[in-house]
């Protein structure tokens, strides 16, 4: 059959009724001939509103939204409130965008289902976005996808939600304000002082410019403590984590902040544990213990201290404080903010480092181990070495180790091989990473981290700070810490990458700034461990220098090295100089 030209089709339209016309030449019509005769509904457009703040309306800017299908945007009014409609068939959970005057951005988002949403833009729902994506909320804008879309529930951000939420309460408590995301939101506006959600963001503000925290640092620690931010992403770096980053701060310390802290001390204080919850107040130094007994400490120098018997306290970049605790002799202790965590967040390989036990009524000895968990907490494998060598059992003989959460705080390590019951905890610093501190009933204690390659460090690297020595001893109290505090300070010189070590200028003698040079292997004897390798050298003012074997453990991202001294067994507690 011959086709005619579309002008020839578009000539016949003109004797079908008008009514008709319209869909005939593709006119605007909303609706379409079904199958059957009748007309079927259009697609509905999606409407998502809000409010977008920080403490003061966010007025005449941009809002865009990406969904799982469809995208728009639209101008904030003068109320930072907003309206953005996606055209037909454009379907929820989406993203929503706005950039402040400032130049910051912020993001929120909307799940679930039907035609329209709220989602409010605020500091909170960017917090919100870290936790829910495990990274940066512009980087989870930028790769949202159908993909992305697909598993963005309501159920999961909402739980996102709830961790920031439960992140910020001890500074600013959004659960008395209503839904975050969705509830109604009154922003301070010229006189308008805002509802009480407007109120609470204008705390969070102050908050964060009181205690020297940008939203930016605050959101990084908050995606690196999500549980599904990616080991890849985790930091190394010492630095303080999200639920303390609000508090007050020390004026001679922005690393020691105000808040509850869990003290594990290495003491034989059987058959309890030597552990409990203290309160610090950082801006005047006080440290209450939970028996109300208090003391206040006082600053010797930049996040340091000593106490009123004469002990020392050192405080890392990531809120660890090594600490002689008690009178003389002193016992040995560490400080970090109290934390909650899940046993399913012990799952994986740790490196550890101990004063310990390896048989009944031994003697006490430095060992080391690297431990496999499962998500259910139990030990699934182990390498376990003291001074003479290590052994692997094997899966059979492995001991019947598992963990439950103790009400109380922390862990219970239950070794049903021996009837033994340990308590560990552990702290998540800024960066990510995780410490677990294990401790027995008889004061022997372990220090772990998870289980990483070292790198060689850079010439020219600087390592300075504090230490203490744990002390086992063959009378009681079996342990003590009865040195000073001790200075140490040292430059990398030179790299040997096929030997796996590196040579550094060491300070021995403070007093006399006397130098040596040092060789220290890293990954030896295992991945993630440290070395210092014995041998006799020529110090700096040419006198010759003893220098000691120790295998140390780096804690990842928590500004502490322990050192296990091979030659009279104690073991050092070194936290790198914060400021």
């Amino acid at each position: 059959m011959q086709t005619r030209p579309a002008s020839s089709v578009c000539l016949a339209v003109l004797l079908i009724p008008a009514a008709l016309v319209l869909g005939a030449c593709g006119g605007g019509g909303s609706s379409s001939a079904s199958s059957d005769g009748g007309t079927l509904p259009s697609p509905t457009e999606l409407t998502l509103t809000g409010t977008a703040a920080t403490s003061a309306a966010i007025a005449g800017k941009t809002v865009e939204a990406k969904c799982g299908s469809g995208n728009g945007s639209a101008l904030s009014g003068a109320t930072g409130n907003f309206r953005v409609t996606i055209g037909s068939g454009a379907t929820l959970p989406c993203l929503l965008r706005v950039t402040t005057s400032d130049g910051t951005v912020l993001h929120s988002a909307a799940a679930g289902s039907g035609n329209s949403a709220v989602a409010n833009i605020t500091p909170v729902s960017e917090l919100a976005l870290a936790r829910l994506s495990g990274g940066t909320p512009a980087g989870y804008f930028g790769s949202f996808d159908a993909t992305a879309a697909a598993a963005l529930s309501g159920t999961r951000l909402q739980t996102a939600v709830s961790a920031v939420v439960d992140t910020l309460k001890s500074v600013v408590d959004f659960s008395t304000v209503g839904d975050v995301l969705s509830g109604t939101l009154v922003a301070a506006n010229g006189a308008v002082a805002g509802n009480p959600m407007g109120q609470a963001l204008d705390a969070l503000n102050i908050k964060l410019a009181s205690s020297g925290t940008t939203l930016g640092v605050l959101t990084d620690a908050v995606a690196r403590s999500a549980p599904n931010a990616p080991a890849s992403g985790l930091s190394a770096i010492a630095s303080l984590p999200a639920n303390v980053l609000l508090n007050s701060t020390a004026a001679n310390c922005g690393a020691l902040r105000s808040g509850r802290y869990r003290m594990v001390a290495n003491d034989d204080r059987s058959p309890g544990y030597a552990t409990e919850v203290v309160t610090v107040d950082a801006a005047t130094l006080r440290i209450t213990n939970a028996n109300a007994q208090a003391f206040t400490m006082t600053a010797a120098g930049t996040c340091r201290y000593t106490t009123p018997n004469g002990g020392a306290m050192a405080v890392t970049a990531a809120g660890v404080i090594i600490s002689q605790i008690d009178s003389p002799p002193f016992r040995g202790a560490v400080f970090f903010p109290e934390q909650s965590h899940a046993v399913a967040d012990l799952a994986g390989e740790w490196n550890g480092i101990s004063l310990d036990r390896t048989e009944d009524n031994g003697p006490i000895q430095l060992t080391t181990q690297t431990v496999t968990f499962g998500a259910s907490g139990r030990l699934t494998g182990g390498v376990f070495c003291d001074v003479s060598g290590c052994e692997t059992p094997t899966a059979s003989d492995l001991p019947n180790i598992s963990m439950n959460v103790n009400g109380a705080g922390g862990f219970d390590v239950v070794n049903a091989s021996d009837s033994y019951t340990d308590r560990l905890f552990a702290y998540r610093a800024g960066g990510g990473e995780l410490m677990l501190v294990a401790l027995a009933a008889g004061g022997h204690i372990t220090f772990l981290t998870r289980k990483v390659a070292s790198s060689l460090p850079a010439i020219g690297a600087l390592s300075q700070g504090w230490g203490i020595s744990l002390v086992p001893n063959t009378q009681p109290p079996e342990y003590t810490s009865p040195g000073a505090i001790t200075q140490y300070k040292s430059t990398v010189t030179s790299l040997d990458a096929t030997a796996a070590r590196y040579a550094r200028s060491a300070v021995f003698d403070f007093p006399n700034n006397l130098t040596r040079t040092e060789t220290i292997a890293i990954n030896f004897p295992r991945d993630g461990y440290l070395r210092r390798l014995p041998g006799t050298v020529i110090a700096s003012n040419g006198t010759t220098s003893s220098v000691t074997e120790w295998v140390g453990l780096t804690l990842r991202g928590m500004g502490l090295t322990a050192t296990g001294s091979l030659n009279n067994n104690h073991l050092g507690l070194f936290a790198a100089q914060a400021q």
